[in-house]
């Protein structure tokens, strides 16, 4: 299952580009391009080997792939070349694009933006496309392109749903786009045999910061599960939390997977892993590994999403926390909970459960 999109949100353009990190469990493999993984230490799980699905061509331009990894290294390092040439516009990408080779025009998908002059320029090749109220134009491809586009269109306008510190300007902009992830995944979700497989994969984000393109980091996806019948709602979790950053290029995931006990009274079991996904089309060694310096799991924008099971049906909802400070109230990380790295506030469970009841009771 893959997806990646291009939208609009809040007036800005808006990649994103899945990471499947949940998965099933995997045996241990070498790492190769794309990734060098920490020893699973006896775990049976650990972040799979991952390529970053969102590439920045330039300062002006921003792509995500979807298809083979092979063709997409080809075609990107065509872009990439163009851009060192001159600056990437609307035209010379579509122009490009419209000649790929058939050894590979048939085997990649490309949505991105381009800022040509002073406009913000959406482009794509072999994707979904529609319109909608929220995300104006919209663009995507993968498995999940087609149930994505369709859901995206039928979105209406509304005001940003943040908790914490009230978000404006980009951080509002970035709250909307987390918001929208709970979109993605109801759309890869739509077409998979075992939901629960999939369930607390995040997403890569880029945007226009300042006077070029730049991906989003400092951000926590927190998974829940809430299950829905007679009209009563039983949350669980925490299940899973993915921590995102970049250390210049470099994606660090940052990973805690929470099992039960062999009884039910034992505590969880935690699960934690860490990857570093290097730069699309190139490798990442040992040594510049050890010279990362991790960031801590407590984040400037927490987003938490809970999937709603009903005998009939699920969904995917999500509420955004933002803190200027890094200090988000609902969740935090620290070695004063014991066994749990991570302690979660009442309220914030309490506040979480009736707002699933408020709009899942008869779900």
């Amino acid at each position: 299952m893959t997806l990646v999109a291009a939208v609009a949100l809040d007036s800005y353009p808006v990649i994103f580009g899945d990471l499947p990190v949940a998965g099933a469990e995997r045996p241990p493999t070498a790492p190769r391009v794309g990734g060098v993984a920490d020893p699973p230490a006896g775990s049976k799980w650990f972040i799979p080997e991952l390529d970053q699905k969102v590439v920045l061509l330039a300062d002006n331009c921003v792509v995500a792939w979807a298809g083979s990894i092979e063709s997409a290294r080809a075609v990107i390092g065509e872009l990439r070349a163009m851009a060192a040439e001159a600056p990437l516009s609307l035209a010379r990408i579509e122009t490009h694009l419209a000649q790929l080779g058939a050894a590979v025009k048939d085997e990649i998908s490309l949505v991105g933006w381009v800022r040509d002059g002073e406009l913000f320029r959406q482009f794509w090749y072999r994707a979904d496309i529609a319109k909608g109220a929220m995300f104006g134009q919209i663009s995507a491809a993968g498995s999940g392109a087609t149930d994505f586009a369709v859901l995206a269109s039928q979105i209406s306008e509304s005001a940003v749903d943040a908790r914490g510190d009230m978000p404006i300007g980009l951080e509002r902009a970035i709250a909307s786009m987390l918001s929208a992830t709970s979109l993605l995944l109801r759309a890869e979700l739509s077409g998979a045999s075992d939901v629960l497989r999939h369930f607390g994969d995040g997403y890569e984000i880029a945007t226009f910061v300042g006077d070029r393109f730049a991906k989003l980091g400092d951000i926590a996806f927190v998974s829940w599960k809430a299950d829905v019948a007679d009209g009563q709602v039983l949350l669980s979790g925490p299940e899973f939390i993915l921590k995102q950053d970049y250390a210049g290029e470099f994606l660090l995931l940052h990973a805690l997977r929470m099992r039960p006990g062999k009884v039910s009274t034992d505590p969880p079991v935690i699960e934690e892993t860490r990857r570093v996904i290097s730069p699309f089309g190139t490798t990442v060694d040992a040594q510049q590994v050890a010279a990362i310096s991790w960031p801590d799991m407590d984040s400037t924008f927490t987003c938490h999403v809970v999937l709603v099971r009903s005998p009939k049906d699920f969904a995917v909802v999500n509420q955004v926390e933002f803190s200027q400070s890094r200090t988000p109230r609902s969740i935090r990380f620290s070695l004063e909970y014991g066994q749990r790295p991570f302690g979660v506030s009442q309220k914030f469970c309490e506040e979480l459960m009736q707002t699933i009841h408020a709009g899942f009771a008869n779900f």
